[in-house]
């Protein structure tokens, strides 16, 4: 089997999985109506973790640095109805141009 049919598989195989699993998740919590006390904290204290623990494995924290200043600038210009949006496409933008500068090496 080529090494894109294997991609393949496996991009399908992903995203089945992923879809499979938000619907799962979303019937069977709909149906047992668990209140998980505390688990906004977790899931708070989970996402400190992982972020720091990228910050600490970068050489450059040009990403960590800008991804936050990009996500309290739209916070603050767009208001929290929106600025989710506007920071992802903001993120986007940079990664891209990041990308095509450090190809061209312009670092």
């Amino acid at each position: 089997m080529s090494q894109v049919k294997v991609n393949t598989w496996i991009t399908v195989l992903d995203w089945g999985y992923w879809v499979l699993g938000a619907f799962l998740g979303g019937f069977l919590g709909s149906v047992f109506q668990l209140q998980v006390k505390g688990l906004d904290f977790v899931m708070t204290a989970l996402f400190i973790v992982l972020a720091l623990d990228q910050f600490l494995q970068e050489k450059s924290h040009v990403s960590s640095i800008s991804g936050v200043l990009i996500t309290i600038i739209s916070l603050l210009a767009v208001g929290k109805t929106y600025f989710l949006i506007v920071t992802l496409l903001l993120l986007v933008a940079e990664y891209y141009y990041l990308t095509r500068r450090h190809a061209k090496g312009d670092d």
